[in-house]
């Protein structure tokens, strides 16, 4: 559908203030930015930007991966592109509910029987990436030998085609790739230094960042991080939360 006009011939004119910007649609599950803008949920958490440097964040080397809603995500705003973050407004679908009921009937009947009209949908993925240290025996010693497991973890494995692990050139194999879970390398070292990390999806799914790059056979699948190692304690993780597209019901269907 291309207007607001096509969506019903019984309606009335659809406002601008009800119409997603984006989409140019009635509001579907309308959410509205930090930023003032209003916008359709699937509309806010496909087109929002998400980075890696505005996501990462120091937590316990314990935690685990909780659910999140995408366009809950800091992100840069679709329409201004202000880092901003959106919550879900029942305000507003209260009053297109009540405005345009046989139109948002159909949206909702729409996004029940083809994923919200799109040949897509936006998942999210939690990411793990750090390591863990063992001290040596005597830490005054200047060579002595840190045991250390770099690691990069994420909340659904099924979607993660490889992880290339990149470290220092001084190495004598320094880059690995792990094809499946646990994406980590073990060395003995007495030196920090930062390790490079490839995050590449299978065919069918695609970063939501501006952070992610191409390979050869696909856009936008690998996304790299970086990690400085960390001797101090038992060492150290950060978490970033992403969005990512998944088209595999359209390779399927098409």
């Amino acid at each position: 559908m291309s207007s607001a006009e096509e969506l019903s011939p019984s309606e009335p004119d659809i406002e601008d203030d009800d119409l997603c910007p984006i989409c140019r649609q009635l509001l579907h599950r309308p959410v509205v930015t930090e930023c003032s803008h209003t916008l359709c949920e699937l509309c806010m958490a496909e087109w929002a930007d998400v980075s890696v440097t505005s996501q990462m964040t120091i937590v316990p080397l314990n935690e685990q991966p909780e659910n999140f809603v995408a366009s809950n995500l800091q992100a840069k705003c679709p329409m201004c592109r202000t880092l901003t973050s959106a919550q879900r407004s029942v305000e507003v679908e209260d009053r297109v509910k009540r405005r345009y009921p046989d139109v948002y009937k159909q949206r909702e009947e729409e996004a029940v029987s083809d994923g919200a009209g799109q040949d897509f949908s936006v998942e999210t993925l939690t990411i793990y990436i750090g390591n863990t240290v063992e001290p040596p025996e005597n830490p005054d010693d200047e060579n002595a030998l840190f045991n250390w497991n770099f690691f990069v973890n994420v909340s659904d494995t099924s979607v993660i085609n490889e992880v290339e692990i990149l470290l220092h050139e001084t190495f004598k194999i320094p880059r690995l790739v792990r094809r499946q879970a646990p994406y980590s390398v073990r060395r003995l070292g007495w030196g920090t230094f930062i390790i490079r990390a490839n995050v590449v999806l299978k065919s069918g799914y695609s970063w939501i960042s501006s952070d992610a790059t191409d390979t050869r056979f696909a856009k936008r699948v690998s996304l790299p991080l970086e990690w400085e190692l960390c001797f101090a304690g038992e060492g150290s993780q950060a978490r970033c939360r992403l969005k990512i597209k998944n088209e595999r019901r359209l390779l399927r269907s098409g």
